[in-house]
């Protein structure tokens, strides 16, 4: 069974990984696929994670945050509130119909008439 670490995140770019700092003085890689919430990182972020070695080196795979982390993002209305994929689908499907309707009423209807 993977050991449990509690850590900080010391950088996270926006190409999906970065690296976390473990309070065993430790340095772990840490890829966006192994973030429990798929949310982003952000440096200076406490988090909790199971270590795997690899080939590589030490890798931070089940990332969350910390209870404490959760609390203080939820307090400062920084909580993931981003929209799911399937809300921006449709969001994207209603705008085509509509641009559709737009594009039929201006080319085909105003020339007819």
């Amino acid at each position: 069974m993977a050991k449990k670490i509690k850590g900080v995140v010391a950088q996270f770019g926006t190409k999906g990984y970065g690296f976390i700092a473990g309070d065993d003085d430790e340095k772990y890689f840490v890829h966006q696929k192994n973030i429990f919430n798929k949310s982003r990182l952000k440096a200076g972020t406490r988090v909790i994670f199971s270590t795997q070695e690899s080939e590589k080196g030490l890798v931070a795979s089940d990332v969350n945050l910390e209870d404490g982390a959760k609390m203080a993002s939820l307090k400062s209305g920084k909580a993931s509130s981003g929209l799911s994929n399937g809300t921006i689908k449709t969001a994207f499907t209603i705008l085509f119909i509509a641009q559709a309707a737009m594009i039929y009423q201006v080319f085909f209807v105003s020339v007819a008439g």
